[in-house]
């Protein structure tokens, strides 16, 4: 027997699957509480199964397995470090060469793969001691990794009942917190379509004047003119959409979460959670059902808003993908194929965006029955995909120029994208709300953004500046009976918008809400600091 085959009995490989499971475990463990454990199992079975694959044909071609393996976990480390150098030489230039740079990048780490195979085939050794050394590593690597999810989730929750909410919350029932409501409509009222429309990140009048020098006069007085009222001092009542939208779509503060699951804990899913989350399953879209409306919601990649349990139709469907997975999605992002994998995800965004809005406006024409529509559009909200007339943005491109004379400007300057995909989004509500109100002037519309922007924003310990950006939203409703229209108040907040519809139209006796806001962020959901000092006199 020769002194290869000794070796192959003697000696096992493991290294390159460890070397694939390592990254997907570290982008877990920045996400604890915002992935289910179990979505762990799609990415390990993909990088598995593709390190499986290159070994076995490698080791047929070659017939050495420890060269088969080394040259497995040689490409394996090249293709998940690429995003990483990436970012990390993004903004680097060697006078106006600028290293961060796709065209650049990828021929040097196929150059590098290339030389490192080259070498690994000609080499007369056998690789059988290289071989324990990336096992050992290997090894090292995987329970650094899993050390680092455990110190994640510990530093998260810093209780214990807490730890087991983090990893595996079980759905609770939340109802009783919101009450029920009796609702006073005949057989023989029409009842109004409603439709709600939010836009991502679309702060109010003043707030664009202050932080972007944006008079967006031009968009509230199209809107005025068509019967909305526009509420000169609306307040979103969280800063993040995961705070704010629930509380919007149930009526009600969600403080109480902070005791039912833990204010320490990041876990996301009494919120988001497809089904059974606040977000998806919320006490307005219960309401209309029992009024016999029908549910119309969108994809838009907002949440899981285009899975909503009492949904009737979803506009803008499309069939799951692996990018859904969100490990999956990072991985790949950060990979070498990173350039590629967003700039079809941007393509995704982009179709599902334009599709939300081209199908917005008619979606209360598709039941006999009374409609909710109910839509969230990631606009103004970065990415930056969109010029203000809808062209193509590449994220990170030099500004678009074209009738936008006032922005000239040859850097990437990303305040200034945002103002274009505000035109845009204005551009496009305004057709949405002619088409409604051609359709059916007797509708009620409400346009909303769920928070404004967050610029240089002291998430962790916020100052009232910080709060005063944050907090103030875009807040529009269209009422079809004028006198109704004039009991809406410039000075409101998001979490009493539909106990003002549901009394308005309905019959109901939603006592009005004390204007309370709180403050959160993406680490602690549920930590909720007062902040309402900060904007109310």
């Amino acid at each position: 027997m020769s002194d290869l085959e000794n070796k192959k009995k003697n000696k096992s490989i493991f290294h390159p699957i460890f070397v694939a499971i390592f990254p997907i475990l570290i982008i877990y463990s920045q996400n604890v509480g915002r992935v289910n454990v179990e979505d762990l199992i799609l990415p390990v079975v993909i990088v598995s199964l593709f390190s499986v694959s290159v070994y076995y044909i490698l080791k047929f071609i070659l017939k050495n397995p420890f060269k088969a393996a080394l040259i497995v976990t040689i490409i394996l480390i090249l293709v998940f470090v690429y995003g990483h150098v990436y970012y990390l030489l993004n903004d680097v230039s060697i006078d106006e060469f600028d290293l961060g740079r796709n065209r650049y990048l990828i021929p040097a780490f196929g150059l590098i793969m290339g030389i490192s195979i080259f070498f690994t085939v000609k080499a007369k050794r056998v690789f059988d001691n290289a071989t324990s050394i990336l096992n050992v590593i290997s090894v090292v690597f995987i329970l650094v990794a899993i050390s680092n999810v455990a110190l994640v989730a510990a530093e998260i929750t810093n209780c214990e009942k807490c730890y087991s909410e983090e990893l595996f919350y079980e759905p609770k029932d939340f109802s009783g917190y919101f009450g029920e409501h009796e609702f006073s409509t005949s057989k023989n009222q029409k009842l109004p379509d409603v439709y709600y429309l939010i836009l991502d990140e679309y702060a109010r009048n003043d707030a664009l004047l202050d932080y972007h020098d944006f008079d967006n006069t031009k968009f509230t007085e199209f809107l005025e003119d068509k019967g909305f009222h526009v509420a000169k001092n609306s307040f979103s009542n969280y800063p993040m959409s995961v705070q704010s939208i629930p509380a919007t779509m149930n009526m009600n503060y969600i403080n109480f979460l902070a005791d039912e699951v833990g204010s320490e804990v990041r876990n996301y899913k009494p919120l988001n959670e497809k089904d059974i989350g606040l977000y998806p399953n919320n006490m307005v879209i219960k309401s209309f059902k029992e009024m016999d409306y029908k549910i119309v919601t969108f994809n838009t990649f907002a949440l899981h808003l285009h899975e909503n349990p009492l949904s009737d139709e979803t506009f803008c469907y499309r069939d799951k993908f692996l990018l859904d997975n969100r490990l999956v999605d990072v991985l790949a992002r950060t990979s070498i194929f990173g350039y590629y994998v967003e700039r079809w995800a941007e393509a995704e965004l982009r179709q599902a965006t334009l599709c939300a809005f081209d199908e917005f406006g008619n979606a209360g024409k598709v039941f006999e029955e009374p409609t909710f529509v109910w839509a969230h559009i990631m606009l103004p909200h970065p990415p930056w995909i969109f010029g203000p007339n809808g062209e193509e943005i590449t994220p990170g491109k030099p500004l678009l120029i074209t009738d936008n004379p006032e922005f000239r400007d040859s850097g990437w300057e990303p305040k200034i994208q945002y103002i274009q995909q505000v035109q845009f989004a204005n551009k496009k509500t305004m057709e949405v709300v002619e088409k409604i109100l051609e359709n059916n002037k007797n509708s009620i519309i409400i346009v909303q953004g769920d928070h404004g922007t967050a610029w240089g924003t002291n998430w962790m310990e916020p100052g009232k500046e910080d709060v005063w950006q944050r907090l103030r939203n875009f807040d529009a409703i269209y009422f079809p009976d004028e006198e109704k229209r004039t009991e809406l108040k410039d000075e409101r907040t998001a979490v009493n918008t539909f106990r003002t519809v549901f009394n308005s139209y309905f019959g109901s006796e939603y006592e009005m809400l004390e204007d309370k806001m709180y403050w959160g962020w993406n680490k602690k959901p549920y930590y909720f600091e007062e902040v309402t000092q900060f904007l109310l006199n």
